[in-house]
């Protein structure tokens, strides 16, 4: 929760605020889409950092209304989330150096101890990979879903620290991450299939039905980033707007933590919104790998077959029956 959208209006979004000053003050610059719901409004505690870097170091303009004040100027308070979206990835590698600097092959210390509970993560989160990707598939790319989940994860639960924002909460990282995770599916996609069976997942079959198939799979791909980063951003965003909102009705109400019930549903939130991205790329990253095994396994030397035979499955090959030339 930030402790700036907190300190906001009701009526959060950054259009009203501006439009809070007096009648006899001086017009307010055009909006743009800093000038949105999406700003900090009153500034968190990466602020200070955030206009010495974008804002040319001057204080936050404020104009004063009967009752209150309000941030005149919703740019200088727009870019608390870069800075705090670049401490907490600085913040995660500190972690990730902390914890594997003296691995073991039989740890030492307590159960409890930061290293051997920063390996019942991994460890935990790349079992879960195995389950969804496959043994050979999650060897190779876990560590990549893994940074995608525990990024996010930390990006959803620092906003629920009074005083800060959830980077998520912002357009810019969701869909910044989404891209990211949209040219890393398809780059893993093209290095494990190679060129000419990526293509073909877009021709389909059967080929006379490719002038079909192949805008509708080029759609396909374009939407899944956009579903990734507004799933992200809508439960994120929409979390912190209803925490400011029952911490203002609180504060109105004899200080009464009416916020906390909300606070406690935005953790597992949190968690759950990081776990659907990471698997949701998790599967991209399958569908690929998937569509080239089944290429592979039908092609013109033969077939296979998938037999379960003493409690494991097998694949059975059977030759083809043309001549070949």
């Amino acid at each position: 929760m930030s402790m700036g959208v907190a300190c906001a209006t009701p009526a959060s979004a950054g259009a009203g605020t501006v439009a809070a000053a007096p009648a006899n003050t001086a017009s307010a610059p055009a909006l743009d889409a800093r000038d949105s719901a999406f700003s900090a409004h009153e500034g968190t505690w990466a602020n200070w950092i955030a206009r010495q870097i974008f804002y040319g170091g001057k204080p936050i303009p404020e104009t004063h209304g009967e009752a209150e004040s309000h941030v005149s100027d919703l740019h200088a308070v727009y870019y608390d989330y870069i800075v705090v979206s670049i401490a907490l990835m600085f913040l995660l590698g500190l972690i990730s150096f902390l914890g594997t600097r003296k691995v073991t092959v039989r740890p030492d210390g307590k159960a409890t101890s930061f290293p051997h509970l920063l390996e019942a993560a991994v460890e935990g989160f790349h079992k879960y990979c195995v389950s969804v990707m496959g043994n050979e598939l999650a060897d190779k790319y876990s560590p990549l879903v893994a940074s995608f989940f525990f990024a996010i994860l930390l990006f959803n639960w620092i906003g629920l620290i009074p005083g800060l924002i959830a980077p998520t909460s912002n357009p810019n990282v969701p869909f910044g991450l989404a891209i990211v995770a949209f040219f890393c599916v398809h780059f893993i996609a093209i290095r494990e299939a190679g060129i000419k069976s990526y293509l073909m997942h877009y021709v389909g079959e059967p080929l006379w039905l490719a002038p079909l198939n192949i805008p509708l799979h080029i759609v396909g791909e374009l939407v899944k980033p956009v579903s990734l980063a507004m799933r992200l951003l809508g439960n994120i965003f929409g979390d912190e707007t209803v925490v400011a909102q029952l911490a203002l009705l609180g504060i109105s109400a004899y200080f009464l933590p009416i916020q906390f019930p909300m606070m406690i549903m935005g953790t597992f939130m949190g968690l759950l919104q990081a776990l659907v991205f990471a698997t949701l790329v998790a599967i991209y990253i399958v569908i690929f790998a998937s569509h080239h095994d089944a290429h592979d396994e039908n092609n013109v030397h033969g077939t296979t077959e998938h037999v379960r035979a003493f409690g494991h499955e097998e694949i059975v090959a059977h030759p083809s029956e043309t001549t070949l030339a």
